[in-house]
């Protein structure tokens, strides 16, 4: 593909990567240049690095001028070479943006320091690919590009003298993205004149032109928002330039039959472009929010099913980071549900399984009883929620009327539980993409115990299944006397690996598993592993909520706080045990001020529940709450919340916090999918009571 000159003569040993030593990049280059990359060199240097971003290595800084050089070889154009050339231009574009990106310190500590000297030097061969023969490598170097802020006085002018000499929409488009990007860089020499021909250009007759330069005032004028009506034409259109622009590119085949196909992501882009320019606090958030809801409602009922999915997933994205937009998007969702596309009908019936009627602004027309009904009338929908798994849209449903304790899900979830049942959660963080997943069966059968003498029957000739016990168990264990049919079966399992599981859903019973006191006081051997302790601690809690003995469970827990040998988890156990424990107070005053967040809210709960102190206890769990209000989620900050209900603390900005939660119109969450309706109800319920219990 192109000369290697001096590749031997560096000591890559001596540089580092993301793995390691970079003895290992000489090959990988080989392997690119040698084109078309059969073996996936390009994707394997790519990983070493960049990897995730964060840093821009020393073999990322020595790379670069082979990197450069093969973006630059000449190739025939029907060549598959031109594809690795774009696919090159596409890393160093990745790693351009990091260097350009201040660390947390606000430096530039995590870029090696060769990499300046580096990066200009191959800037100028970059630019003179913007006449390049090979329109993909023309295409991607607009993206590649856009990286370059600190040159932006350079690159900017290059771009719009590439313009009236480009052909192709696409490029073009680039082109006009990329100023829009850079124009933050620019300088008073250049910055007014590339400001005066991107508004030129919203007067064109080219729709998706007008679109990417409305995009890109608003990227580079903060108090610019793109016409919404701009976009809504551009999506509306002809759309298949989009798929050659990097910032879109074309759908994923084989993701289209879930997630939608060259419709449904240029809409998704747009939505983003909405939020990353307004969304950020006051008015411009609210901005953002709107001018998202406003373009999901434009395509929602959409003739064409591509743009109707898009609509969706641009609801799904909005109300499960905002409350407000539900009684604009709410109609629209409720007719979707039996939408002639699955993947509509997917996320219509998710978003409605996971809302809460009652904390919601429901429009007029709306009620629970309609959402139930409508719920109800996909019980029957077989279409799968993704390619693997057995999943269907009515499991979506189902959950959603045992949320609301409708008995019409019964039928369905009995006859799902005499299958293949699973118990894990896959859980994404706050940057994780939007999930229709529905929850575990441990949480689609937690509300339903008033139901348990229809449910029991099949749950107990479960229970001595291996893969399934466990968690049947958890759910039992939610259910708490309602499951006291099932104690004998809980009693064998104590026998079993789900032992713990066992115990727990026994303590919850209570007095009427007390059948079960005799299995409950072989625990397992005391000097065993951590774990075995931990597990004799569960089984010592379980017969005193069972027997009503606390000594066993004081004896345990003695023995395990003398070297604190059980973490966090240990001290909910000497909560439970209130004022039993109260010679350990002491020493559980002494973790309310430890680093470990989990440790020190758990010492904070069981230190109240055994002295009565609130006053001590919420102090030492009112940063977390204040955290909460201002956005910054960790699912520990919800344990603290929950346990500051129980107490009546003094601390005023305790009450000011829990009304900034209630008053804010984000949904408070830190995971995505169902999770982030629930989180955020359960935050706003116990706001609502901290609100109402906290002493002024």
């Amino acid at each position: 593909m192109t000369s290697l000159r001096g590749l031997d003569e560096i000591d890559w040993t001596a540089l580092r990567h993301a793995y390691g030593s970079a003895g290992d990049v000489p090959g990988l280059l080989r392997g690119i240049a040698e084109g078309p990359d059969p073996d996936g060199a390009l994707d394997d240097l790519d990983v070493k690095i960049f990897h995730q971003g964060g840093f821009v290595c020393s073999a990322a800084t020595a790379a670069l001028p082979y990197l450069t050089a093969m973006a630059a070889s000449p190739h025939p154009l029907a060549s598959p070479v031109t594809a690795v050339r774009a696919g090159v231009l596409e890393l160093i574009g990745r790693l351009v943006q990091e260097a350009n990106t201040p660390s947390r310190d606000d430096d530039r500590s995590h870029v090696d320091g060769g990499w300046p000297e580096a990066w200009a030097a191959a800037l100028p061969r970059l630019l003179a690919l913007l006449g390049d023969p090979a329109v993909a490598v023309r295409r991607e170097l607009t993206s590649t590009l856009s990286a370059a802020t600190g040159d932006a006085d350079t690159v900017v002018p290059a771009l719009r003298a590439r313009w009236a000499a480009e052909s192709d929409r696409a490029v073009r488009i680039g082109v006009v993205l990329a100023v829009g990007e850079l124009a933050g860089g620019c300088t008073a020499g250049v910055l007014p004149e590339a400001l005066g021909w991107l508004r030129d250009l919203r007067g064109r007759e080219d729709a998706p032109i007008r679109a990417a330069a409305e995009i890109a005032l608003a990227e580079a004028v903060a108090a610019q928002r793109p016409d919404l009506g701009v976009l809504v034409d551009a999506v509306s259109g002809d759309i298949a330039v989009w798929r050659d622009v990097p910032w879109v590119g074309a759908a994923s085949p084989d993701l289209a039959e879930f997630y939608g196909g060259g419709a449904s992501q240029l809409l998704g882009w747009f939505g983003t472009r909405l939020t990353d320019v307004t969304g950020r606090t006051g008015a411009a958030a609210a901005h953002g929010v709107d001018a998202r809801t406003r373009l999901a409602t434009a395509f929602a009922g959409a003739q064409d099913a591509d743009r109707r999915i898009g609509a969706v997933r641009i609801a799904a994205d909005l109300l499960s980071g905002w409350r407000s937009p539900a009684r604009t998007l709410l109609p629209a969702l409720a007719e979707r549900t039996a939408d002639p596309s699955p993947v509509v009908r997917r996320y219509a019936t998710h978003l409605l399984a996971a809302l809460d009627e009652d904390d919601t602004d429901l429009p007029e027309g709306l009620s629970a009883e309609l959402f139930a009904d409508l719920l109800a009338e996909r019980l029957d929908d077989t279409a799968p929620l993704a390619r693997h798994g057995s999943e269907r849209i009515s499991d979506l449903a189902a959950w959603g009327l045992a949320r609301r304790r409708d008995p019409r899900c019964l039928p369905h979830l009995i006859d799902r539980l005499g299958g293949d049942v699973s118990f894990v959660d896959a859980v994404s963080g706050p940057s994780g993409p939007f999930s229709t997943s529905p929850p575990s069966m441990r949480h689609v059968l937690a509300p339903l115990g008033m139901y348990a003498d229809t449910l029991l029957p099949v749950i107990r000739g479960r229970l001595g299944e291996t893969g399934a016990a466990a968690g049947f168990a958890d759910v039992l264990a939610q259910w708490g006397q309602a499951a006291a049919p099932a104690v004998p079966e809980l009693i064998r399992l104590l026998e079993t690996d789900a032992a713990v599981q066992a115990a727990r859903a026994i303590a919850a019973i209570g007095p009427p598993a007390e059948a079960a006191a005799p299995a409950l006081t072989v625990p397992r051997e005391p000097g065993g592993s951590r774990e075995d302790r931990r597990s004799n601690i569960v089984l010592m809690w379980a017969l005193w909520k069972v027997t009503g003995d606390p000594d066993p469970l004081l004896a345990a827990v003695d023995t395990l706080l003398d070297g604190f040998d059980g973490g966090a988890g240990l001290l909910r156990y000497v909560a439970d045990l209130g004022p039993l424990a109260a010679r350990h107070a002491t020493r559980l005053r002494l973790l309310l001020d430890v680093r470990n967040d989990w440790r020190r809210v758990e010492a904070a709960h069981a230190y109240h529940a055994v002295t009565g102190d609130a006053d001590a206890a919420s102090a030492s769990l009112a940063r977390e709450i204040h955290e909460l209000a201002a956005g910054r989620y960790l699912p520990v900050r919800w344990a603290a919340a929950r346990y500051l209900t129980a107490m009546t603390p003094g601390n005023p900005g305790i009450r000011v916090a829990a009304g900034a939660i209630l008053a804010s119109d984000r949904r408070h969450h830190w995971a995505t999918g169902w999770r982030a309706f629930a989180e955020d109800h359960e935050l706003r319920t116990l706001a609502s009571l901290l609100a109402q219990t906290t002493e002024l």
